[in-house]
């Protein structure tokens, strides 16, 4: 007999023509969620140090909690093995995965993951637990937009209203909620409600960011379809809604989600014979790519050639100038020329501010990596002060965490503080787990120098846990760096080279690649640390250093291998000390 397990709200297992089910202990509930959710398969070990860190067996004590979880699933799943698997029967599906993968009906009144559990003796856990529910609250608004869109383009204003509403509550500092609540309201003819709500969105902003909404909310109020297409083929309402949906799970951290749902609706796109949705489809794929899976991925770049492509013939400038700028991203950070695309992407950018200061976040990191700081730290500025008057915060927080990266490269860790906390803040508020990796990595750096270990080693523990559950490249190895500095500095020396070691991506090693900087910083630390402790490793460190700064024309580098290797042939008799 098929079963609905509900982990959203308060947990149960709902059987037809049965009494509800119920599993004893909080742990096995939270077992449950984390066979469910976690994406692929736990060993026992990692599952009991998940879950019971701190029990006198933690072996003992995970295998009690699969036999009470197998007892309460019964027939309805089976769950076993090492590393443990959780095999659904046939018909029986979790609320949580369905949400996650866009399935749950829009109107679902899903409520949190695991409602009201906490388990203050498993901190990990508490950690992926937030970063769950996060997940879910992103998957649960993205399925509301789609669906108020969806109303709107059936002449349905008054449900559209409904479920507008909902949105807003869900997230009320979300601007793109806000204009479709306005517009919703002016579509079914209210429009003393459609002023109410955008003076309460703009009195909402001015108090909790400082900031007015942007011109799109009083354009929603004026024009009842602003910003909407009324689309009379339901095909294209579908790549549409997918477009949306996988982009939502992509920002959520649910990357493989997100780019299956994103490879669907190119597919459903290239169906049609309509240039505007195939280009915008392939630049979210393309740009979903390039973020998540590797910087140079054929998929990834390809997807975003075709976006520019048939954005242009299309007409539509809006979708090219996001695609140029992902390509300009992905030859800046691979240190190929990016200069041309980047001019192309301004050009494309006109006066959209948002798109605007994406764009010159690219040209600054460009310009810092190339040694020019000062004229990067300009872009980075103008950069972060377009986005927070476009209301764009996930793009301000992006701008100030790489301009904190090259304070802190540069030597001047007090404005790099600056700039981290303000990008830590926005993180927090935007509750933006995909990204948060990042800032912590930076944020720990700082308080190694400022000889906070401890507050290091927290920071790093929860940027290594994130960036693992997203398996992104880019993150394991910025914060598998910080892990080796933080060893380092410990004077675990071993434990420091393997991190560092596991953290580069070395050419031709068959890894994803990462944005050059990044392996540059590593292998610099790697240089310092083997320097330092006159390690063997120092010799091939400085000559991977020299031949990473010139390839990748990074001047500073190129500056500091050279001070390496004047160490080992002893033409400067200091030695380094290891942050």
């Amino acid at each position: 007999m098929a079963a609905i397990i509900q982990l959203l709200g308060r947990p149960g297992i709902h059987r037809p023509f049965a009494e509800g089910g119920r599993l004893r202990g909080r742990k096995t509930w939270s077992l449950l969620a984390v066979l469910a959710l976690r994406g692929h398969p736990a060993t026992r070990r990692a599952l009991a140090g998940l879950l019971f860190p701190a029990a006198d067996d933690p072996a003992a004590a995970l295998r009690w909690a699969l036999s009470e979880l197998r007892r309460g699933l019964g027939d309805d799943a089976v769950v076993g093995g090492d590393p443990v698997t959780l095999a659904l029967s046939p018909g029986t599906v979790v609320d949580a995965q369905l949400m996650l993968s866009g399935q749950a009906p829009a109107d679902f009144d899903a409520g949190e993951l695991l409602a009201g559990l906490v388990l203050p003796d498993c901190p990990e856990f508490e950690l992926w637990l937030s970063q769950q529910r996060e997940r879910v609250s992103l998957a649960a608004q993205a399925a509301l937009r789609s669906a108020v869109t969806a109303e709107l383009g059936a002449r349905r204003p008054a449900e559209a209203v409904r479920l507008a509403r909902r949105l807003v509550q869900l997230a009320p500092l979300t601007e793109r909620h806000q204009v479709l609540l306005v517009s919703s309201l002016a579509a079914a003819g209210d429009r003393a409600g459609a002023r109410a709500a955008a003076d309460a969105c703009t009195r909402l902003f001015e108090r909790e960011l400082g900031v007015r909404p942007s011109p799109r909310l009083a354009q929603a109020e004026r024009a009842p379809a602003a910003g909407l297409t009324l689309l009379p083929d339901g095909r294209r309402l579908k790549a549409r809604l997918e477009i949306e949906a996988g982009k939502a799970m992509a920002a959520a951290g649910a990357a493989a989600d997100g780019l299956e749902r994103l490879r669907s609706a190119v597919r459903l796109a290239d169906e049609l014979d309509d240039q505007m949705i195939r280009g915008e489809a392939n630049a979210a794929l393309g740009t979903t790519v390039v973020h998540t899976v590797a910087l140079t991925a054929p998929e990834g770049v390809a997807a975003l050639l075709r976006a520019r492509d048939l954005a242009r013939t299309a007409g539509d400038r809006a979708t090219a100038a996001s695609a140029g700028r992902e390509l300009a991203f992905v030859a800046t950070g691979a240190r190929r020329g990016a200069g041309a695309l980047l001019r192309q992407a301004r050009e494309l950018a006109g006066g959209d501010d948002a798109k605007l200061a994406a764009t010159l976040g690219v040209e600054a990191i460009a310009l810092v990596d190339s040694g020019r700081h000062e004229a990067g730290v300009r872009r980075f500025r103008r950069a972060i002060d377009l986005a927070e008057q476009a209301g764009e915060p996930r793009k301000a927080a992006l701008s100030l965490t790489n301009l904190a990266r090259a304070h802190l490269t540069a030597g001047d860790p007090g404005a790099a503080r600056v700039c981290v906390d303000r990008a830590l803040t926005l993180v927090a508020e935007q509750r933006w787990t995909a990204f948060l990796p990042f800032p912590q990595a930076v944020s720990a750096e700082l308080d190694l120098l400022e000889g906070r270990a401890d507050s290091a080693g927290e920071l790093l523990a929860c940027a290594w846990t994130a960036a693992v559950e997203l398996a992104d490249p880019c993150w394991l190895a910025i914060t598998g760096r910080g892990l080796g500095l933080l060893a380092a500095r410990q004077g675990d020396v071993t434990a420091a080279m393997q991190w560092l070691d596991s953290a580069y991506h070395q050419t031709g090693a068959g890894l994803p690649q990462v944005c050059r900087w990044i392996d540059a910083a590593t292998i610099d630390t790697i240089c310092e640390v083997a320097t330092a402790y006159g390690l063997p490793r120092a010799a091939a460190g400085v000559a991977e250093l020299e031949a990473l700064a010139v390839r990748a024309r990074m001047p500073r580098y190129a500056a500091r291998a050279r001070y390496f290797g004047d160490l080992l042939t002893g033409k400067d008799g200091r030695v380094t000390v290891p942050v």
